[in-house]
């Protein structure tokens, strides 16, 4: 542990985030983690410097990233593929849906995991939960080899692609997700921050579009991120995007939100602007 201290998460060159923070934790493995502390925003797990989630509003991603998909399948899921997600907050939001019978995740860090049982186990789900199969493998490699139509929900909590979650955003990766994604399926993936990052949105965009008949871009501020983070949600068939078949409820999502997620600023219509069918 350490004195209080002002730490910065850079963004660009001339701007980035200042908290004042204590430093819990530090280690470099597939990526540098950092555990912080501060008095307003709880424990903040960082990423090679980039603030990942907060103790205080961690629930707003990963409420919005477990029950957006949800709503959008015909009957409850039985059977999720988890991509990531190391920290288990996922884990935690999809074990409060009794239909979920198995649930398969593949983290690629397993000091990722290791150190958010350590320090965020509070808002972990349950690993000894016999449904679940928590697999320490990239996500590309183990979905290669997933049956056919194997998965109701594809959730990716991945990081950005830098370093060891490339492979998360490539043409293969999208096949592959597809191929295991049942008829009824959806597939529900982060990219990043359009505003300060366009390019991972402007890039990754024509390659799932390329494979997924139907391809929705979703958003929702996070206060800690300071900015709105946006999804990528695919289906084989198309949806009714707005009106919730399924009206699970968390502490944030409410069905009545799904008019709201779906409705992208023009600003980024004009980052993706050689596609605009969002």
């Amino acid at each position: 542990m350490t004195g209080y201290f002002w730490w910065k998460e850079k963004i660009f060159k001339d701007f980035g985030h200042a908290y004042k923070v204590e430093l819990v934790f530090e280690e470099k493995n597939l990526q540098k983690i950092q555990i912080f502390k501060n008095s307003f925003w709880g424990y903040i797990f960082v990423l090679d410097g980039i603030v990942q989630f907060t103790e205080r509003d961690e629930f707003i991603y990963h409420e919005s990233i477990v029950y957006l998909p949800t709503s959008l399948l015909n009957s409850s899921p039985e059977k999720v593929l988890i991509i990531g997600g190391g920290d288990g907050g996922v884990l935690r939001e999809l074990q409060k849906i009794p239909s979920i019978k198995e649930i398969l995740q593949f983290e690629i860090d397993v000091l990722v995991f290791e150190i958010s049982q350590k320090y965020f186990f509070k808002l972990s789900g349950n690993y000894k939960d016999p449904k679940v199969s928590f697999i320490i493998k990239d996500g590309l490699e183990g979905l290669k080899e997933c049956n056919s139509e194997q998965f109701d929900l594809i959730i990716v909590d991945c990081t950005d692609p830098i370093g060891p979650a490339k492979t998360l955003y490539t043409l293969d990766f999208y096949k592959y997700a597809l191929k295991a994604l049942k008829w009824d399926g959806i597939f529900i993936q982060q990219v990043s921050l359009p505003i300060y990052f366009p390019n991972i949105i402007k890039n990754s965009y024509p390659l799932i579009k390329s494979i997924f008949p139907e391809v929705k871009i979703a958003r929702v501020f996070v206060p800690s991120y300071g900015e709105e983070i946006a999804f990528f949600i695919g289906a084989k068939k198309p949806k009714d995007w707005l009106k919730p078949k399924q009206t699970f409820k968390g502490k944030f999502y409410y069905p009545e939100l799904n008019p709201y997620y779906f409705s992208i600023p023009n600003t980024w219509i004009q980052i993706i602007s050689n596609f605009q069918e969002v």
